[in-house]
């Protein structure tokens, strides 16, 4: 990876991909997203998928750098993926495989990108992160000579803005969302046939 900011200003993600050794695994080096299938997952023929996962880190991350000084998702896009250090053709473009998975036509890198959102235990940043998806999409088409979606793009900027303050005003607590979230995570999985069964039965012994 080539970055363009301090080092302490990546230190703020969640995974740090400049801290990753040149030629290490960026999986082994942070087990934690080892353990996550869909990081493991083949992006695809001509993709590094160490480069795929720094590319999803530094657009991602609620703390990125990137996210910070670039608000114009396209920019951004093409910032980070300059210096993640994906191959440019003559002529300044990306190969067709980059370009498919910056318009969203990657399914794998996709995942990857929803399995991240939703590490950041955010309901409206995983939100904010999926209209941003659709508003750059939509944008493409509308430069490509789909007039009629204008209206749908101003209603998802509207929207864009709208859950961007929400973001930005909510309680910045992380240890009382983490625990909410967890709690959420217990109830919702303690819904299952097994867990109904076992505790009829601690109920029997009482």
């Amino acid at each position: 990876m080539n970055p363009s900011f301090h080092p302490k200003e990546y230190a703020q993600m969640r995974f740090d991909p400049t801290r990753v050794p040149k030629g290490t695994d960026i999986l082994k080096f942070y087990k934690d997203l080892g353990k996550i299938k869909e990081f493991r997952l083949n992006p695809g023929e001509s993709l590094d998928n160490n480069k795929v996962i720094q590319y999803v880190l530094c657009m991602y991350d609620m703390n990125s750098p990137y996210r910070k000084k670039y608000s114009d998702v396209l920019k951004r896009k093409i910032e980070v993926a300059h210096d993640c250090e994906f191959p440019i053709q003559e002529g300044g473009i990306f190969e067709s495989v980059v370009e498919d998975f910056l318009k969203g036509k990657n399914r794998v890198v996709n995942q990857k990108i929803v399995q991240y959102a939703i590490l950041h235990r955010s309901y409206k940043y995983a939100y904010q992160i999926s209209v941003e998806a659709a508003y750059f999409n939509l944008m493409l088409a509308i430069q490509a000579g789909d007039t009629k979606s204008i209206t749908k793009l101003g209603e998802l900027r509207d929207e864009l803005e709208s859950n961007l303050m929400e973001l930005l005003n909510e309680d910045n607590n992380p240890h009382l969302k983490d625990e909410m979230l967890r709690y959420l995570e217990d109830e919702r999985l303690a819904l299952r046939p097994e867990d109904y069964a076992k505790k009829a039965q601690e109920g029997k012994e009482k």
